[in-house]
């Protein structure tokens, strides 16, 4: 089934809804930095309602967005709600069950991860839009990005050979960056084996997840790579980042994304006979962060049009597993000591 053009309702109305459009450094590198932006970009796209409690949300929906239905609840948006083809969750996951029973004409939906406020529950959100034979496409940004996807389906190992050795760094949360880095870990590199903890992390307190640490561990894949996790105190600075050190050379990917470069393998200046990579000398990828938002909802238009799951580029079984491995990180963490056990996955 094609429509020409998707009806949208948007689900909660804050930072990553349409509050970050007004944050100038971003807008500087993402002219898709919010769902608002897109919403009102892309084509393919209608966007219809908007539901929030906040009333100077509604608000803002109405005036600046031009949203002509908005709703402190989805049982409030009256005729529009089934209407609706795509709801968009940005809400807290504490709020997220029970929506798409009052949407009847839902399709699919973009949720902003977590999945849920643990494993129980985001297995049973899952449960729930399974039952209503619902798209679930999960907000791992980083998936619909066209450079890493590049780089995940083969530009990454015909830049740098081999993987040897990963390093990632990330900060505010396991739960908040730290979910998006083993989920990008997992895209470029494959399924994860068992996790070891060095460090339980306990000295973060300034996440914006109640709760979240900052633990430092090690995944171990089930290609028998291995991966550091190491943390950074956001209060110094921000990021999320990873390096690759790989058999024909070494790929950065910093500043959250908007610095990708490589360093080849030349011959060692030290000594003959020798290689070394050259860390002078980098070659800079173009980044394409800043429309991987505007490339997710891409996706699922192409999912709908072609009536077909298959294509989502973070479906929700995916997003479960990274979640899943989330959650063993978590509670390993909890009291760990050096050295450390390792951990496999508890299902």
């Amino acid at each position: 089934m094609t429509r020409e053009r998707w009806r949208v309702g948007l689900v909660g109305f804050g930072r990553m809804a349409a509050g970050y459009s007004d944050d100038p450094a971003m807008a500087k590198h993402y002219p898709f930095a919010t769902h608002a932006q897109v919403l009102l970009a892309h084509p393919r796209l209608e966007w219809r309602a908007v539901v929030d409690s906040d009333v100077a949300a509604l608000e803002n929906a109405r005036t600046r967005w031009g949203v002509q239905v908005t709703s402190p609840t989805v049982d409030g948006l009256g005729p529009a709600a089934s209407e609706i083809d795509i709801v968009v969750l940005a809400t807290p996951p504490s709020a997220r069950l029970g929506i798409v029973r009052g949407l009847p004409g839902v399709r699919a939906m973009l949720v902003e991860k977590p999945l849920g406020e643990d494993l129980v529950s985001a297995d049973r959100f899952l449960a729930e839009c399974g039952e209503h034979g619902l798209m679930v496409q999960v907000n791992f940004w980083r998936r619909s990005d066209r450079l890493f996807r590049e780089l995940a389906e083969g530009r990454l190992a015909a830049t740098i050979g081999r993987p040897m050795a990963v390093s990632c760094f990330y900060g505010n949360g396991l739960l908040n960056n730290g979910s998006h880095m083993i989920d990008m870990v997992r895209m470029f590199f494959g399924e994860v084996a068992s996790v070891q903890i060095f460090d339980a992390g306990n000295w973060s307190y300034n996440g914006p997840i109640p709760g979240d640490r900052n633990p430092c561990f090690c995944l171990r894949l089930v290609s028998g790579l291995i991966v550091h996790f190491v943390p950074i105190d956001f209060r110094s600075y921000r990021e999320n980042g990873i390096i690759v050190w790989g058999a024909e050379g070494r790929l950065e990917i910093l500043n959250e994304g908007l610095v990708v470069r490589s360093f080849p393998r030349k011959p060692n200046r030290a000594m003959s006979g020798e290689f070394e990579v050259s860390s002078d000398e980098s070659k800079i990828l173009e980044s394409t962060v800043g429309d991987a938002l505007y490339q997710m909802f891409d996706n699922i238009v192409d999912a709908l049009d072609h009536d077909d799951p298959a294509r989502l580029y973070s479906p929700g079984v995916s997003a479960m597993e990274s979640t899943r491995w989330v959650d063993v990180v978590a509670q390993a963490a909890v009291g760990a000591t050096v050295p450390a056990a390792e951990y496999v996955q508890q299902h």
